[in-house]
């Protein structure tokens, strides 16, 4: 049986992170033709993709990369979970009629969650090649991986109030 994708993504000005839940692969996609290629595997993915805030950030700004008029446009081949909006309906349920309540950012609902655990990017986000850049991509790749471990703790049936 085939592992179905599990993309958790996360935009940036300048950049686009995608880490690959399954292989734990990430690559961060930078501006111009690289961003656009980031974009279309999200929106192509077959999958699940994973964002935090991501209906309300990230796929607006992931439609704009793509040259779309609005979010409205944007076609998503796989099924879309914001972990954002699904921690928020756990913790603070809606009434009926009124919408979601939209809680903390995701540093503090990760924490909420894991508790202190320090989040530390892979060594070869830390060398030379990614220079200057390296405190920038190392907070998209913890962003993404912040993200990735809230799903697989939901599809576990791990998130509480």
């Amino acid at each position: 049986m085939a592992t179905t994708e599990v993309l958790a993504f996360d935009w940036g000005v300048g950049i686009l992170g995608v880490l690959d839940v399954n292989s734990n692969e990430y690559i961060p996609y930078h501006y111009g033709e690289e961003m656009i290629r980031g974009a279309q595997r999200i929106v192509s993915s077959l999958g699940t993709i994973v964002s935090f805030n991501g209906n309300g950030r990230d796929l607006k700004e992931i439609s704009k990369i793509l040259g779309l008029s609005s979010v409205a446009d944007l076609r998503i081949s796989g099924v879309h979970n914001d972990m954002m909006e699904i921690t928020s309906d756990i913790r603070w349920p809606p009434d009926p009629g009124t919408g979601s309540i939209l809680g903390p950012g995701l540093l503090a609902t990760y924490r909420h969650y894991f508790g202190d655990q320090t989040v530390v990017p892979p060594s070869h986000l830390q060398n030379e090649y990614e220079g200057n850049q390296f405190e920038y991509v190392a907070s998209n790749w913890s962003d993404c991986y912040m993200t990735a471990e809230l799903w697989k703790k939901w599809k576990l049936g791990g998130l509480g109030p």
